[in-house]
């Protein structure tokens, strides 16, 4: 069965305090402003897209701020999830972890200097709106257990930043490969009644082929967390990396920050695996002719440069049958993507009632037949 997790908050978050009447405010989702739920008071944030920062990979383990937790909110610590071992930035005690809903988690009393994130997207969708998003999704599956559709309607969303890399880099690429260029001949054939035919047999002429592909790649995204599956946050892409602000606590009011796990240059291998499908594209391009083969690849980056972001998904975990299953929304542009159980009865059912069709169109036309 689902097992719903407590509707308590994942954090206490840090308190920015109402200019006019002292009350906790919160930011508000799709503004550079805090909210006040009291009074209805609004105040600004100082972060601006001018100020986002960007370094050379090279000195970037130098030069870039480093910091703990307490450099991200004030009064910031670290908590560890016990299930799934998410770690997470909150200012007060943490409830439960957002990724897996487990309902203990552990303060980690040191973790030591680590990059501190420069640039943020701040959240463009509130939770109403995150909600409805997965209620539609929930209602569009197929075989799904009748309790899922009564969790979407109960269970909260999760406001969490996620700690990414982005790289940009001039890439130069030294290759030998094939170009296969088509021809046709004529084969003669004998066919099911005796008779000799012809007909018009493609073939593939190779010749070898070799030579160097520049491609510039300018913000390859690289998630810093093991928490969730790659394959499926990368489905939340395309971001609106334009508009990246400046890193202000005041954007995390209200909402959960995890820490990376991916360091920055073990980031920059998986962001190098993400740029082979385009310099492949490119060398085949380059190689022509009808078909290609790449025999081998000498890929050059130049003017490597780096961004330590945090970017925003609200998030939905829930338990079926002891398995986590989650749910994530782009905060920013409402694109989705989930897992889901299977209703196994549901199946069966759906099997047995196609099985029953068959037979009796079967048994009508053999009687007919008859």
């Amino acid at each position: 069965m689902l097992e719903e997790a407590t509707q308590e908050p994942t954090a206490n978050k840090r308190n920015f305090p109402c200019e006019q009447c002292g009350s906790a405010l919160e930011y508000k989702p799709g503004s550079d402003t805090l909210h006040c739920k009291h009074c209805g008071h609004t105040q600004g944030i100082g972060g601006g897209s001018g100020d986002v920062q960007e370094h050379d990979f090279s000195q970037g383990l130098a030069r870039a701020r480093r910091g703990s937790a307490s450099t991200m909110v004030q009064d910031g610590h670290t908590v560890q999830c016990e299930g799934c071992g998410a770690q997470t930035v909150v200012a007060g005690q943490a409830a439960r972890c957002p990724f897996c809903g487990c309902p203990v988690v552990v303060e980690i009393k040191e973790l030591g200097q680590a990059l501190v994130p420069e640039s943020v997207l701040p959240f463009g969708l509130d939770a109403r709106q995150a909600k409805d998003r997965y209620e539609a999704w929930v209602g569009k599956l197929w075989f799904a257990p009748n309790d899922l559709k009564k969790l979407a309607h109960q269970h909260g969303m999760d406001g969490v930043y996620l700690p990414y890399w982005s790289y940009d880099s001039q890439t130069t690429t030294r290759y030998q490969g094939e170009r296969g260029e088509y021809y046709y001949v004529t084969e003669r054939y004998t066919d099911k009644d005796g008779n000799s035919q012809t007909r018009e047999v493609r073939r593939t002429r190779w010749h070898p082929a070799r030579g160097t592909v520049a491609v510039p790649f300018d913000d390859v995204l690289v998630c810093g967390s093991t928490t969730l599956p790659r394959a499926l946050i990368e489905r939340l892409e395309p971001w609106d990396l334009p508009e990246l602000r400046s890193f202000e606590p005041a954007y995390l009011s209200g909402f959960a920050a995890e820490r990376y796990k991916v360091g920055l240059e073990d980031g920059f291998k998986v962001a190098e695996e993400r740029m082979i499908p385009k310099i492949r594209e490119a060398i085949e391009s380059d190689i022509g002719g009808d078909e290609q083969r790449i025999g081998s690849m000498q890929v050059a980056h130049a003017e490597v440069r780096f961004k330590h972001l945090l970017l925003p998904l609200w998030i939905s975990s829930f338990r079926y049958k002891e398995k986590v299953y989650r749910f994530i929304v782009n905060a920013r542009t409402g694109e989705v993507a989930g897992e889901r159980p299977w209703s196994v009865i549901k199946i069966v059912c759906t099997v047995l009632a196609v099985i029953a069709v068959v037979v009796a169109i079967v048994l009508v036309s053999q009687r007919a037949q008859g």
